[in-house]
């Protein structure tokens, strides 16, 4: 706000006044000293010459002593009114005529005395003396009106002069600057649609001329601000003397305050604690750069919080009152972030901690270990139902069940011990041992373990159904442990120990189960080398129809180790599944496939051979599963009927649609597909209609019973009559007698596998089995 000045209007009139008084004054001052000095000297003039004409005059009256001519004489002189009074003396002083008015003694009386004398031949005779006495005040009179006269011409003067300049300075200066102050005001506003207009080609014109490109210019950037306060999404606040004297679009809808209504607060509200956050933003911005990024907490008018970043400065340094302050809703940053931090380290669908902060937190508990010897104990934990663990729970009801067991198992959890879920059915509990001495520690460990077996065993209070077996792997950690991962496999073997004894078990890990710690490390070193060095080889155990006659096989992958010999399968592919290895072993297998197939359709043998393939779950989740494994038959120049796929039935349960968009990927490139340990599980029945199979393969473990069990039997019966019904070859394996056969037979089965037929066998002695002859025993 400008304060109230005096008008420059009138500092201008009054110096024009003073300017044009000045000379006035001077001139009527000078003119009145020339004109007294002249009416001086007229007065002194007039006198000598009035004063030496009646001498003159007097003299013979005098002489002759005439009273009446003096008189006449006296008389005569007075005719001048500005004659006071004459008189005329004697030698000696004495009066002889003498007339005076009075009346004329006004103003100043200037008095002349002159001697009356008489020349005589010899000698001058004085006869006495004349004085006049007159008075200037009919001059002064005249001055006076000389005086009025020429002050009211000056006057006259200067007033003219004063209205023609005044015109001109208003004209020129006065409304131009008072243009230029409604304009400047109107800037101050922020109003800019008014030009501001002066044709005058003066100082003041280019002034204007300057003050309309400023103007231009201002409403330039202020647009260009407004368009940037008006589009950011961060909140800006103009802040003055601890109030908010401007908010942007962005910042009143974080508030959730109009305009008007927060230029009415004081900064310090817009907090959630205003007094500790209105301090901590003063003290910031007694940084050098203000306050840059930190998270602040802030009211909106419901009276609800949010936290905020908040950017504060000066926007003049030397004005500590005058703040800009940038705030940035950060909730849902804050929130991703939080998610994110619960994806990395937290199980989705249980919400306890993965394997990842387990690990974490087992390795703080060795450093604290470490630091003060207290003892620790790892469970590595494991639950059982067979329904589970044949797949056969829905997605949605698996991680019911999770969350339950989840549920129950924390329930026997301290406060200050981490339970943590591994992956599917494995989870993992760790925490300090509060006794020192071993054998409280084992009790303490047998009383917890046996709490957790109970809590899973319990069958209510869930509407998933349970009892659920559970066993445990216990680790005592007393300092010989070098590393976290060390301490949960050595827990992980004490469970698989456990698992030997039967359901619902725990187990404490001993010394000996190390060398089992050691050679699953070995193993997994070698299998990883003999991935790198191509050591798999491929059996192959035939097919064949009820006559014997061979039309195709199974192949079996086994590892050929330089020093080992032959590995079996249920020893090194849980390994390789673990570390992800299947899906190179599996393309190394089916290379020696089509290296066989190619081979032996060259020689001519078994033209119409088909060769299933087996394909872990590993393998077939991998995106381009199906490309590499068409490009590995075309680059054969084989035919991909010569080909099938074995998929078990468990992998089928999750992501169905995935797994059916696959199967008809593969079925476009003529390879068959064949259901693996089919009757081994129920629910995959409802989409079985759904799947592009060609062949369903009977679990070797019906066809070890149906000849003993009857319902087997009925089971092995209604599998036939299903596939039959779909239109599918049916397939039996683990036939290992002629009875099995001829009952599989006469159920309508029409394809066998099995010792009864011959045991897996290399790819020489399986070529020599189609070189000698189509029949086998």
């Amino acid at each position: 706000m400008i304060k109230k000045t005096t008008s420059l209007g009138l500092y201008i009139a009054c110096a024009m006044l003073v300017a044009m008084s000045l000379p006035v004054v001077v001139a009527l001052t000078i003119l009145n000293d020339t004109r007294e000095q002249q009416i001086s000297k007229e007065m002194t003039a007039l006198v000598d010459e009035k004063s030496q004409t009646l001498a003159h005059s007097l003299v013979l009256p005098v002489w002759s002593l005439d009273q009446n001519d003096m008189l006449a004489l006296l008389q005569a002189s007075m005719l001048d009114t500005q004659v006071v009074s004459v008189e005329v003396r004697d030698p000696e002083e004495r009066v002889l005529a003498r007339k005076e008015e009075p009346l004329r003694r006004a103003g100043s009386l200037l008095t002349r005395t002159l001697p009356l004398t008489m020349q005589q031949p010899d000698r001058k005779l004085t006869l006495g003396s004349v004085q006049v006495v007159v008075s200037d005040a009919q001059l002064q009179r005249k001055l006076a009106a000389d005086k009025r006269f020429q002050t009211r011409v000056l006057l006259a003067q200067a007033v003219v002069a004063l209205l023609i300049i005044g015109l001109l300075v208003y004209r020129r200066i006065l409304a131009p600057i008072s243009k230029l102050t409604v304009a400047a005001g109107r800037i101050e506003r922020g109003q800019f649609d008014t030009r501001i207009a002066l044709t005058q080609k003066d100082e003041i014109g280019l002034l204007a001329h300057r003050m309309d490109a400023m103007q231009t210019s201002l409403k330039t950037l202020f647009d260009e601000q407004a368009a940037i306060l008006g589009n950011i999404p961060a909140g800006v606040l103009f802040v003055r003397d601890g109030r908010i004297a401007f908010a942007n679009d962005a910042a009143q809808s974080m508030l959730a305050i109009n305009g008007a209504g927060l230029t009415t607060l004081a900064s310090a509200q817009i907090f959630e604690d205003a007094q500790q956050q209105s301090l901590y933003v003063n003290q910031t911005l007694l940084r050098p750069h203000g306050a840059t990024g930190e998270i602040v907490l802030l009211k909106r008018a419901d009276g609800r919080s949010f936290p905020a970043e908040l950017h504060t400065a000066l926007i003049d340094g030397t004005r500590q009152g005058d703040q800009i302050w940038v705030i940035i809703d950060v909730s849902e940053r804050l929130e991703a972030e939080s998610r994110i931090d619960r994806l990395a380290f937290y199980d989705p669908v249980t919400d306890l901690p993965n394997k990842k902060l387990f690990l974490d937190r087992l390795r703080r508990g060795l450093g604290r270990q470490q630091a003060h010897g207290l003892p620790l104990v790892v469970f590595y934990m494991e639950m059982h139902r067979a329904d589970l663990s044949h797949g056969l729970v829905k997605a949605d009801d698996a991680d019911l069940l999770f969350k339950e067991c989840a549920r129950r198992l924390g329930a026997c959890v301290a406060p200050d011990q981490t339970l943590a879920r591994l992956d599917g059915e494995r989870f993992a509990l760790g925490c300090d041992l509060p006794m020192s001495e071993l054998a409280e520690g084992i009790r303490f460990c047998e009383a917890l373990a046996n709490r957790l077996i109970a809590a899973l065993a319990e069958p209510h209070g869930s509407t998933v159904s349970f009892p659920y077996s559970l066993n445990i792997g216990i680790n005592i950690l007393r300092g010989e442990v070098q590393s976290a991962e060390e301490a949960v496999m050595q827990a992980k073997l004490a469970m698989v120990q456990s698992l030997a004894a039967g359901r619902n078990v725990f187990r404490f890990f001993d010394p000996a189960m190390q060398a089992l710690a050691s050679q699953r490390s070995a193993l997994e070193v070698e299998l990883r080398s003999a991935v790198a060095q191509r050591q798999f080889v491929v059996h192959y155990q035939p097919q064949v129809t009820f006559e014997g006659d061979v039309v195709g096989a199974e192949a079996l992958v086994r590892w050929q180790h330089p020093v080992k010999g032959m590995v079996s399968p249920a020893l090194f592919i849980p390994v390789a599944e673990e570390l992800g290895l299947m899906e190179e072993i599996g393309h190394q297998v089916l290379e020696a496939i089509c290296r066989d197939l190619e081979e032996w359709q060259r020689g001519g043998l078994g033209s119409e051979l088909v060769v299933a393939v087996n394909v872990s779950a590993q393998e077939f989740k991998v995106d381009h599963f199906v490309a590499r494994f068409h490009e590995t038959i075309r680059q054969h120049r084989i035919s991909s009927k010569a080909v099938k796929v074995e998929l078990t039935e468990s992998m089928m349960i999750d992501r169905i649609d995935e797994v059916i968009e696959k199967m008809n990927e593969l079925k476009s490139h003529d390879v068959a597909i064949s259901l693996d340990d089919f009757g081994t599980g129920y629910s995959s029945l409802s989409y079985l209609g759904r799947f592009p199979i060609d062949q369903l393969k009977i679990d070797q473990s019906f066809v070890r019973r149906m000849q003993d069990d009857a319902a087997t039997a009925s089971i092995i019966r209604s599998i036939i009559m299903l596939g039959q019904s779909l239109g599918l070859s049916i397939i039996a394996e683990g036939v290992e007698t002629m009875e099995q056969r001829d009952l599989l037979h006469a159920q309508g089965c029409t394809l066998y596998q099995g010792y009864w037929y011959g045991r897996p066998m290399s790819g020489e002695q399986f070529t020599a089995l189609l070189e000698g002859r189509q029949r086998v025993a």
